[in-house]
């Protein structure tokens, strides 16, 4: 018989991920600057009708998310960015979000 059998196994995992009750959003998306993977949470009100600029950990670029107020030119969000590019987003909450090992570490990464 197995020592572990019968054992349960409990895995943990740790995060530097800045969060709050007010960052209620999270992306993942990858620099074209740099090609750094990354994991954002925003404020949704300032997502759905205010701006939001990421600043990336690999390079220090600036991208921008959401722009609302026109201050960077035609308002709009990604998605709307993206969608013009034929790019896909893909959307949904906590409880009902599945996310694939591609979606985590990037299509090129996945591929190699």
């Amino acid at each position: 018989m197995n020592s572990n059998e019968g054992s349960a196994t409990t895995y943990s995992s740790l995060s530097n991920l800045k969060t709050s009750p007010r960052h209620d959003l999270a992306m993942i998306f990858t620099c074209k600057v740099c090609e750094t993977r990354s994991v954002k949470t925003v404020c949704r009100e300032s997502y759905e009708k205010g701006v939001v600029v990421a600043r990336c950990g690999g390079c220090n670029n600036l991208h921008l998310i959401a722009d609302h107020l026109g201050w960077f030119g035609q308002p709009g969000s990604i998605e709307e960015i993206l969608a013009a590019r034929g790019e896909e987003v893909k959307k949904g909450s906590a409880d009902t979000f599945n996310l694939t090992l591609e979606d985590l570490a990037g299509k090129k990464i996945f591929k190699e």
